[in-house]
């Protein structure tokens, strides 16, 4: 059997969709209803108020559900293996006439396009339904908040965002890139922590990612108390830009450990930690 075959690999694809058809329509449920409580608390704060005060709520709602979107993207990777919980799915899956590569790309690819088109889909629906409620109930419509949200989702506006005191375009991408990459390795963490605990993934990553945090904001405020204002700016933009080749670097090998740990993976006693 050759290391990777796309025909191969898209019947794997295609049968991983019918295998969890159950788990996606249950995601992407609590995805809608995490989108759609900012609208439900915009339009009863809304209700019966000028148009302006309507379209500043609908704003702070989309504000509000592009940083629930980055939390579901982060946090989707601890659904790596969901579909290998139990002795028999974890044999079916196993067993599948398919290399390794294969099998983890397809779960890789799950909680990464999958689970962010879940997301976007799930802010889109929230967003139909608000509008359809709104003409309902006689709250004003204003617009649509979805063009806005993809707008930030894939970069629109971020460099305005990250601009400050007049601050160049280089240094506003490079904090745009550290952004990216830091939630690229977050994201792999939980990827990893997916792969690595057998039991209560989402839990005990969390534990992890936040004792790292701890340590980093440490390591942050020691490096700002130490910060000299004579510091120039293409310092910090080689200092950001060097941070995101580091992270980048992290989730490459958090992403290669995960796949290193599934090929180790034991199908009957499901043992690699004991918790």
């Amino acid at each position: 059997m050759t290391n990777f075959d796309m025909k191969r690999f898209g019947r794997v694809l295609k049968w991983s969709a019918v295998m969890t058809r159950k788990e996606m329509l249950t995601n992407a449920a609590a995805m809608f209803f995490a989108m759609f409580l900012p609208f439900i608390i915009q339009m009863t704060a809304g209700y019966r108020s000028p148009e302006a005060v309507v379209a500043a709520g609908i704003n702070t709602a989309m504000q509000i559900d592009i940083f629930i979107y980055f939390i579901i993207v982060m946090i989707g990777g601890c659904r790596l293996f969901s579909n290998m919980n139990t002795k028999e799915q974890r044999i079916t899956f196993r067993m599948l006439p398919a290399t390794d590569l294969e099998k983890f790309a397809a779960r890789a690819l799950y909680v990464t396009v999958a689970w962010w088109v879940m997301a976007i889909a799930a802010f889109c629906l929230a967003d139909v339904c608000r509008m359809l409620i709104s003409l309902t109930v006689g709250i004003d419509v204003v617009g649509s908040a979805i063009p806005g949200f993809i707008g930030h989702v894939f970069g629109g506006g971020w460099d305005d965002a990250f601009t400050v005191n007049g601050s160049s375009e280089s240094a506003a991408l490079a904090a745009v890139a550290v952004t990216a990459a830091w939630l690229f390795f977050v994201h792999s963490l939980y990827a990893l922590g997916g792969a690595f605990f057998r039991r209560r993934q989402f839990v005990l990553t969390s534990i992890t990612v936040c004792i790292l945090g701890f340590i980093g904001s440490i390591l942050f405020v020691h490096f700002v108390d130490n910060f000299h204002a004579d510091f120039q700016l293409s310092w910090i933009t080689a200092l950001a830009w060097t941070g995101t080749a580091v992270f980048a670097a992290l989730g490459l090998l958090d992403w290669w450990l995960a796949y290193w740990i599934f090929r180790r993976m034991q199908a009957v006693n499901n043992k690699w930690v004991n918790l």
